[in-house]
C-alpha cells in the first residue's frame, strides 16, 4: 500500500509520524511557500497545555516548544485564568517531520496517481477533496512585534470589541518582549486600520516595533459543513484510490476562536485509529466535533442580514461553553454580559 500525505503542517506532519509508528511509511509532500520569516502562515501559536499528551505520543516534550505560558488573559476587560500557552510552531513542525520522507514540492495530479491512499492535509486549500458542502472562512492579519513597555508589561488579551463584524484581536506573548498581535474577522473588517488603532490607543504605555507581518485565511466552516471527508476514485490504470482529509481541510478549527492546532492533532490520531475505515472515521469526527456545528450555526445566525437582535441565549451559552471547553475560567454571569457585546460588534460602523 502506497500512501502520500499532501501537506506537512501540524495535521500532516503529526499524521505521518503516527503512521510510521504503525509501520506505514507515507511520502510527505509540502512545497508551500508562505513567504514569511518563520515559514508559517498567520497563526498566534497559541494552544492549551493539554497538547502535551498529543506530543508525548510521538516522543516530543511540551517544554521543548513552550515559549510563554498565559495563566491569565484579558477578555475585553475581564481577566480570566487559562491553561493556554504559546508554542514555537516552526520548531514543532521541523521536529514532527524530522527523519520522515519529506519532499519539498506539492503533490501534483500525476504523482498522486501512484498512491493507493492520498491524505489531503492541505488546510484551507483542500487541494484533493471536493469543495466543502458549505464553506466559511475568516481572513486574518498578524504582526510579530517587539514591545517596549514603560510601566507594566503588555498583557495577553483577546478583544472582540475591537472588531466591527464577527472576530477578535489577539495579543499573544512569545517571550523576549515579543508578541503576536493580529486580527481575524468575518465581514467588513479593515485589518490594517484596526491594528494601527490598537497601537495608537496603547502608545502611552508601550511602543511597538513591527518585525514581520503575514496574512492568512482560516476555515471556520466546522466539520459538519466540510463534508465529504473522503472520496473513492478509480485511477487511470483501473486501480482504486482513496482520498481522505485531515485537520483544517475538513474543518477541525473552532469556529468561534479559530483555534486549530490541538484539534488537528486529535483529528490525525482519529484517522490513524480508523485507517482502514473512512466511513467510521467520518462518523467519529462528526461526533467528536459536533459542538463546532453549533458554533457555526451561531455565526450564520449573527451574519444573517435578517437578524439584528444580537446573540440569543443559546448563542451566549455556546460562547461560554467554548471558553470552558478550553479551560478558560470565566465567571458565568459576567461572561454572559460580555458576550452581549457581540451585538455591538455586528452593528459598529467605526473602524477608524
Amino acid at each position: 500500500m502506497k500512501v502520500a500525505v499532501a501537506g506537512a503542517g501540524i495535521a500532516g506532519g503529526y499524521l505521518a509520524r503516527l503512521l510510521g509508528q504503525k509501520g506505514i511509511t507515507a511520502d510527505l509532500y509540502d512545497g508551500m511557500n508562505h513567504d514569511t520569516g518563520c515559514g508559517c502562515r498567520s497563526c498566534g501559536w497559541g494552544a492549551p497545555v493539554g497538547i502535551e499528551t498529543h506530543l508525548a505520543r510521538v516522543g516530543l516534550a511540551l517544554n521543548e516548544y513552550l515559549l510563554e505560558p498565559m495563566p491569565s488573559i484579558n477578555f475585553d476587560g475581564l481577566v480570566a485564568t487559562t491553561p493556554l500557552c504559546t508554542l514555537d510552531k516552526p520548531r514543532l513542525l521541523r521536529d514532527l517531520t524530522d527523519g520522515l520522507p519529506l519532499k519539498r514540492q506539492n503533490l501534483g495530479p500525476g504523482e498522486a496517481e501512484e498512491y493507493d491512499i492520498v491524505v489531503d492535509a492541505t488546510g484551507i486549500a483542500r487541494a484533493f477533496l471536493p469543495p466543502c458542502r458549505s464553506d466559511l472562512t475568516l481572513p486574518t492579519l498578524q504582526h510579530r512585534v517587539a514591545v517596549e513597555s514603560y510601566e507594566e508589561p503588555l498583557q495577553a488579551g483577546i478583544y472582540g470589541n475591537q472588531i466591527p463584524g464577527l472576530g477578535y484581536l489577539w495579543v499573544f506573548p512569545l517571550g523576549n518582549t515579543q508578541y503576536h498581535i493580529g486580527t481575524g474577522g468575518i465581514g467588513p473588517v479593515r485589518h490594517s486600520i484596526l491594528m494601527d488603532r490598537f497601537y495608537r490607543e496603547l502608545s502611552g504605555q508601550h511602543s511597538f516595533t513591527t518585525l514581520c507581518r503575514c496574512t492568512a485565511v482560516v476555515r471556520v466552516a466546522s466539520p459538519y459543513y466540510s463534508t465529504p471527508f473522503f472520496i473513492r476514485k478509480t485511477r487511470e490504470e483501473g486501480a482504486p484510490q482513496v482520498i481522505v482529509g485531515v485537520g483544517e481541510s475538513i474543518g477541525t478549527v473552532a469556529p468561534f476562536t479559530g483555534e486549530g492546532i490541538i484539534f488537528s492533532l486529535e483529528c490525525a490520531r482519529m484517522l490513524v485509529d480508523s485507517w482502514e475505515d473512512p466511513t467510521g472515521y467520518t462518523r467519529a469526527v462528526l461526533a467528536r466535533f459536533g459542538w463546532m456545528k453549533k458554533e457555526r450555526e451561531t455565526l450564520d445566525y449573527l451574519l444573517s442580514k435578517q437578524e439584528t437582535s444580537g446573540p440569543r441565549l443559546r448563542d451566549r451559552w455556546r460562547f461560554f461553553r467554548n471558553a470552558r471547553r478550553s479551560g478558560i475560567g470565566l465567571p458565568m454571569i459576567e461572561a454572559f454580559k460580555r458576550i452581549g457585546t457581540l451585538s455591538r460588534w455586528m452593528d459598529s460602523p467605526d473602524q477608524g
